[in-house]
This record gives C-alpha cells, sequence and structure tokens, in this order.
C-alpha cells in the first residue's frame, strides 16, 4: 500500500522529519525540561551499536532499502536518512520519559526484581540458540537481553520504576504509526530467512523487540548522564 504524502526518493526524509520536528516543536512551546547533555551522551553511546549492526546486517542481506523511497545519500553504506533515524528516535522518545518523569507519580514495581529480569535475559539467550537461521531474529534477542543485563549492571532501579514501563508503552503509539509506514511503502526490505514472519500488521515482530532494546539502551545512559551532570 502506498501513501500519497509520501513523496519518490523523500519518504525517509519524510518520516524522520514527521518525528523530529513535531518533538521540537513541543519542547518549545510546553518548555518541557530537556537534559542535552545526557542526550547527547546517551546517543554517542548507543547509536553506534545500531549503525554497526544497521551496516553489517546489510552486508548479509537480513534487510536492505527500497531506493525507491530515499535520498541515495550514504553514509557508511547506509541511507543517510537510517543514520539520522538513531538521532530522531532518541530525542523524541526521551521527550516521552521526561514528560512521564515529571508529570507522573512514580511508583516502585516490586515484582520485577534483579533475579526476575536476569533470568529473562538468560532465557532470551536461551532460545535464541534455536534461531541462528533467522539473522534478525537472532541478534536483536541478544541486543535486547544485553540491554536487559546492561540495566541491571549500571541501573538496577530503571526496571523497578513504573514510570519507566508508563513510558516504555507510550513508545509503541509512535512506533506502530511510523515503522507501519517504514515496512508498508517498503522502505525496508527483509531479506529471506531473515526474521519469523510474524507480523503486526506489516511489522515484523522483531521490530518491537528491537524498539524494546533501544529504549533499555538509550534510556540507561540518559539516566546515568542526568545523575551525573544534573544532580545538584
Amino acid at each position: 500500500m502506498e501513501f500519497n504524502i509520501f513523496l519518490p526518493h523523500l519518504a525517509y526524509v519524510e518520516i524522520d522529519s514527521m518525528i523530529f520536528f513535531p518533538t521540537l516543536l513541543i519542547s518549545i512551546l510546553f518548555k518541557v525540561r530537556r537534559y542535552y547533555k545526557s542526550l547527547a551522551f546517551s546517543i554517542g553511546i548507543v547509536a553506534p551499536l545500531y549503525v554497526i549492526w544497521d551496516f553489517l546486517a546489510t552486508l548479509k542481506d537480513s534487510w536492505s532499502f527500497n531506493p525507491k523511497w530515499i535520498l541515495g545519500i550514504r553514509i557508511v553504506d547506509l541511507p543517510i536518512e537510517e543514520v539520522f533515524f538513531f538521532i530522531v528516535t532518541p530525542f523524541a522518545t526521551l521527550l516521552i520519559y521526561d514528560f512521564v518523569r515529571t508529570k507522573v507519580s512514580d511508583r516502585e514495581v516490586n515484582w520485577i526484581t534483579r533475579e526476575l529480569m536476569i533470568l529473562i535475559a538468560l532465557f532470551l539467550l536461551a532460545i535464541d540458540v534455536f534461531l541462528t537461521e533467522y539473522s534478525y531474529t537472532f541478534i536483536v534477542l541478544i541486543y535486547l537481553s544485553s540491554s536487559i543485563l546492561l540495566v541491571e549492571f549500571l541501573d538496577p532501579e530503571m526496571f523497578r520504576s513504573m514510570n519507566y514501563w508508563i513510558f516504555l508503552g507510550l513508545t509503541y503509539i509512535p512506533f506502530l504509526v511510523f515503522d507501519y509506514f517504514l515496512t508498508s511503502l517498503p522502505v525496508v526490505v527483509y531479506g529471506p530467512h531473515s526474521i519469523l514472519g510474524v507480523r503486526i500488521f506489516t511489522i515484523p515482530i522483531e521490530d518491537a523487540i528491537y524498539s524494546f532494546s533501544m529504549m533499555n539502551f538509550y534510556t540507561v545512559f540518559y539516566r546515568k548522564g542526568v545523575k551525573v551532570w544534573n544532580s545538584a
């Protein structure tokens, strides 16, 4: 299905813009307090992890980018829009985190324990042994497991915060909209044997797992940055 709002070679630029500019406007108009140094710190650490994976995945034909919907300008052999995606996404989603953190009274989720999260991470790695033939599925579960273990090592309070889970749930609203555009045009084309084939509308279930891992990584480093530079 094609959308008339998207122009050939500009679709991915439009999607990035639809993520970034409304967030920027909301930040300005509603004077949401943002921690830009911490945001840059988080992006600087996490974005390269996903850009490197992205680059290797395109080499291995796990996925590719439809030339009809991209500019054709590349950075490390990735569309420039794809690289920008790893900047505009945390910029937008962590606004949701800042809003929830400042507007919603937090409470501890007692049943989410360190032992439970480590067990979940190890369980995901165990079942991943049986999914090696699906390149995207295999790697995304490693990233998710790694993100869970990293959070438990660096900032175990994050998973015990109800606000984090509210934030995470809210991020799936724009995720469903924008990833639907990316996968229905499609901008992103998945290679044979890269995914299980289970989809939410046109969105592979792996993309939802991918988003979960990204939010874990971006948020934990964002929180660490806020604690270091804004603890006073």
